[in-house]
């Protein structure tokens, strides 16, 4: 694993490429193993990661050969690659990566990292005889080496927010269009909860395809019957159905929304001949997991780990965790890489700080932990404590919350998360500032 690793890192130096030139060529060269399954292709700045896990788990559920492609990885890159909802073996990602490189010297092809990882994810699938694919875009869409999709089932495009704004544009606006590049010819689109301004883009660009737009916010009733540190029960109902209340351990209030785009999602399969019984709809929110998404550690003190790095994810993070009782008794550790918008970010959640220690993390991008706590002041954070390492800065939270009756939240970014895990005992992280980039 450590060669398939340094091998993918060196494909970095391609950079970003506003085409799909390359990938294009790089599938037909492979013999468009893309071609080979149904897609439901995901797009969208947050809540992308929760929709696809929910749409696959429904499938498996159902017996269908299924496999989802996400990113980015939080440990092992295997994670980002998902068949009947295990993730690939080393040898096999080797094997894809070597035919990939052979197929590559041969048609005098340099893909970048993350084109290179998404070859590697169609030969995989092909392999196993997936006949549906839950794949999530990288990063934007329109240019996403994923678009090579010619024909999917659905498109969906969870909320747009600002992030990733050097590559993807500094407005709702422009950064929607490019999440609505994944809208094809003729084929149905579902849109998750959305800001006023991204909407008209994607209604007019869905209007421009000739393809049917359908609103998860407007289409399904999603009611939350209970609610708490552990979890929350949901029931769904749309014009056509009404499907069984499910306890599911996403927690957060923001969950119902993906819940509902994921099931707007699935029903459009439904039209198309392949129906999800409302039973299936249930086990999968009963079952699916989703790692760094308002995850329960402990709760003794409560302990949540989440990925949010930009504000409009700290934003709906801080709802979640009002929804749940916990208020202004937290203890923030946190870490962000310096290409994000840190101090808009931790205003979001610094009304429920009492304190806050930073940290660096393990990207080099990463911000100092003294970077970080400046940010946390100028925020509004008042007690600010920069640490040396993760391990610290958890043990020192932890003991002020349990000292204080409060809670303990990580979160700043999916590399914090990976970092965490690896320390919880959930496995080694491999080369976190190489391999988790999307591209």
């Amino acid at each position: 694993m450590r060669d398939f690793l340094t091998r993918l890192a060196a494909r970095r130096k391609f950079g970003i490429r506003p085409s799909l030139e390359t990938m294009q060529r790089l599938c037909q060269a492979l013999g468009h193993p893309e071609r080979d399954f149904a897609v439901i292709h995901i797009a969208g700045t947050n809540g992308k990661g929760s929709v696809a896990a929910i749409c696959e788990a429904a499938l498996r559920t159902m017996g269908l050969p299924v496999a989802r492609y996400t990113s980015p990885h939080l440990i092992r890159v295997n994670e980002r690659f998902l068949i009947q909802g295990e993730p690939v073996s080393d040898v096999a990602l080797e094997q894809a990566l070597d035919e990939v490189d052979r197929i590559c010297a041969a048609h005098h092809l340099e893909p970048t990292f993350f084109e290179a990882l998404t070859a590697c994810a169609w030969l995989l699938f092909r392999e196993a005889g997936c006949k549906i694919v839950v794949c999530e875009t990288g990063m934007g869409g329109r240019w996403d080496a994923t678009n090579v999709i010619e024909a999917p089932l659905v498109s969906v495009i969870t909320r747009v927010a600002l992030d990733h704004c050097a590559v993807l544009g500094d407005t709702i606006e422009a950064i929607a269009a490019e999440k609505a590049g994944i809208i094809k010819p003729g084929r149905p689109v579902v849109m998750g909860q959305m800001h006023p301004s991204a909407r008209r883009v994607i209604e007019r660009i869905a209007a421009e395809q000739h393809a049917p737009l359908h609103s998860a916010e407007e289409s399904i009733r999603v009611t939350v019957s209970r609610r708490t540190i552990h979890g929350q029960t949901l029931q769904c109902s749309s014009p056509s159905c009404d499907y069984p209340a499910a306890l599911t351990r996403l927690a957060g209030s923001y969950q119902a929304i993906n819940a509902a785009t994921a099931l707007c999602a699935l029903e459009r399969l439904g039209e198309q001949g392949l129906p999800i019984p409302p039973k299936a709809f249930a086990e999968a929110l009963r079952t699916v997991e989703w790692q760094g998404r308002c995850q329960l550690l402990s709760a003794d003190p409560p302990t949540f780990l989440d990925g949010g790095h930009n504000p409009d994810a700290l934003k709906a993070l801080c709802e979640a965790l009002k929804s749940m009782h916990i208020r202004r008794r937290v203890a923030l550790v946190c870490g962000f890489c310096g290409d994000k918008a840190v101090v808009d970010a931790l205003r979001e959640i610094a009304p429920l700080c009492a304190a806050a220690w930073t940290v660096p993390i393990a990207n080099d991008r990463s911000l100092t932990a003294e970077a970080t706590a400046e940010a946390a002041q100028q925020a509004g954070i008042r007690q600010v404590i920069p640490m040396a390492s993760v391990t610290e800065a958890i043990e020192a939270a932890t003991t002020w919350a349990q000292d204080n009756q409060g809670a303990v939240l990580i979160c700043g970014s999916l590399f914090l998360v990976g970092e965490v895990l690896a320390l919880q005992g959930d496995g080694e992280m491999l080369d976190p500032g190489e391999s988790h980039r999307a591209y």
